[in-house]
């Protein structure tokens, strides 16, 4: 059993949610368990004895509220301290990534490095003090110290890979995509002014297939709902991804499959004959197949990996019958994967793609998403060093990868987590600015979408470029200066200061907005 004490810090500068909390093992990988929180004490029973670490949300005023782990520990009956094994697990990420990144000595990671100074500094007198409370508020100054050496440390590495990957040379005619919704009309979505200036800068479009909305009766097949958004991209000269083609949340299945939850033959036969529907109705239109969503997911259809695997090639043929050469991917939907141990037959995300490529199903490209701050335990919000992590475990596949983010302009659910302060469209601007260039400092990141051109109705995470009200966000105007920054080379690195508030990235080590 892993047991913590949990000291109520002499601010409360640091506050626990273990609501959403999970274990984990080796490789980061989910555990199964059971997390009990009593007077001051944390518990984690697991079905085994070796070492593991918990997951939980921390909210600080500086730095959000965010999903934070320790390090593997080994099981014991003597408690831990909880702040003091975050701190020092924020501490060690610093380190490994430092030394991955080989950033030590680089002159843009000279003030993450005083900071992280400064964190492993509190660590040193939480460890060495023999007053609990005093130990106590020495970790959240720890902690909250390597939170903020660990972002900058992230947003200086992506400005040192932008100039390496783009100093001599512009970005690719394909950066920037944005998601579309099928039931809003390109008319209502965009209006003259969001058309005309912020959204010139999208490269991409990706076009969701609703089987429900397609497929309303068995065999029957309507692409029409597609045609205005088909009609937009080819007027205003934008490359189409179409999909995902499979989606098996009960939302986005026809019902005649609905009603026959788990018959794996009536969903196998029904991806073929929608994905080979839709390959002939719309083919000569798409520049790329988006094939399945969140297959190893597990959430609403379980499935054995060799079922998963088999869908993803039938869809796969499927589309390819109508235009051999257009290329597929499949979309990671919890790229973190925390919650697959919770259940049956899920798998983790990146075990999924290891049976793809293993089983020879012929997928392109590979779509990490990453949406935070929206109900659901698969999108709490993550700091830009975990997720700077994440996509870098991505590079043995040797596939390139798009990024699909997304944030809401409101707080719509304080579990979810926030990053900094409590979600507003300024926050989801600053954030997205942060992302972007993040993954598009990675070699293997081609391209970013961002979820959401408009805001659906009220009762959907306010993800949109463009309100209910038609106002275009902040976000899209920090996207688009960002993607028009990429049409040229940026040139050597070079420091830049830039005036802040107290506590932003003052130094950023880049320049023209990269």
């Amino acid at each position: 059993m892993l047991r913590f004490t949990i000291h109520p810090s002499r601010d409360r500068r640091v506050k626990f949610d273990a609501a959403r909390g999970y274990l984990l093992g080796a490789h980061d990988m989910a555990v199964k368990g059971r997390i009990k929180v009593g007077d001051g004490i944390l518990e984690c029973e697991t079905t085994s004895s070796k070492a593991a670490a918990i997951n939980l949300e921390c909210e600080t005023k500086e730095m959000g509220r965010l999903a934070l782990s320790t390090c593997l520990l080994e099981q014991r009956d003597e408690p831990y301290l909880l702040l003091l094994e975050l701190a020092r697990h924020r501490i060690k990420q610093f380190i490994a990534k430092a030394e991955d990144w080989q950033i030590w000595d680089h002159p843009a990671a000279k003030e993450a490095l005083e900071q992280w100074n400064r964190a492993r500094d509190h660590f040193t007198s939480a460890m060495t003090s023999a007053d609990p409370a005093q130990a106590d508020h020495e970790s959240a100054l720890a902690l909250i110290t390597g939170l903020k050496a660990s972002e900058r440390l992230a947003v200086a590495h992506s400005r040192i890979l932008m100039h390496r990957r783009f100093g001599s040379r512009a970005a690719s005619k394909l950066v920037l995509g944005v998601k579309l919704d099928p039931g809003i009309t390109p008319s209502r979505a965009t209006g003259a002014q969001g058309e005309a200036d912020q959204f010139a800068q999208f490269d991409m479009v990706s076009l969701p297939l609703p089987w429900s909305k397609i497929e309303r009766a068995p065999g029957v097949y309507d692409t029409s709902v597609l045609g205005p958004w088909i009609e937009w991209a080819q007027a205003h000269s934008r490359t189409v991804m179409a999909g995902p083609l499979i989606d098996l949340r009960p939302a986005n299945l026809p019902p005649w499959l609905v009603a026959k939850r788990g018959d794996f033959a009536a969903l196998r036969d029904g991806v073929w004959k929608f994905a080979e529907a839709v390959g002939d109705a719309i083919a000569g239109h798409v520049r790329m197949w988006d094939i399945a969503s969140g297959l190893n997911d597990g959430e609403w259809w379980t499935l054995k990996i060799e079922q998963m695997v088999e869908l993803a090639r039938r869809a796969e043929v499927g589309l390819r019958k109508a235009r051999k050469e257009v290329p597929t991917l499949v979309e990671i939907e919890h790229p973190f994967g925390h919650d697959v141990a919770l259940r049956e037959g899920a798998i983790a995300p990146r075990a999924f793609v290891e049976a793809l490529v293993n089983d020879g199903v012929h997928v392109d490209c590979l779509m990490v998403k990453l949406l935070m701050g929206e109900p659901g335990s698969g999108h709490l919000t993550r700091d830009l060093l975990e997720v700077s992590a994440m996509l870098d475990a991505y590079i043995p596949y040797r596939k390139p990868v798009f990024v699909e983010i997304g944030a809401p302009s409101a707080l719509i659910d304080q579990q979810a987590g926030h990053w900094r302060a409590p979600w507003t469209p300024k926050s989801q601007s600053v954030w997205a600015s942060r992302i972007f260039a993040i993954a598009m400092s990675k070699p293997h990141v081609e391209l970013v979408l961002w979820h959401a051109l408009q805001d659906s109705d009220a009762s959907a995470p306010p993800h949109g470029l463009v309100g209910i009200d038609r106002a275009v966000k902040p976000v899209a105007a920090a996207l688009a200066t960002i993607r028009n920054t990429l049409r040229k080379p940026l040139g050597v690195w070079k420091p830049v200061v830039q005036k802040g508030p107290s506590g932003a990235h003052a130094h950023d080590g880049g320049s023209r907005g990269a």
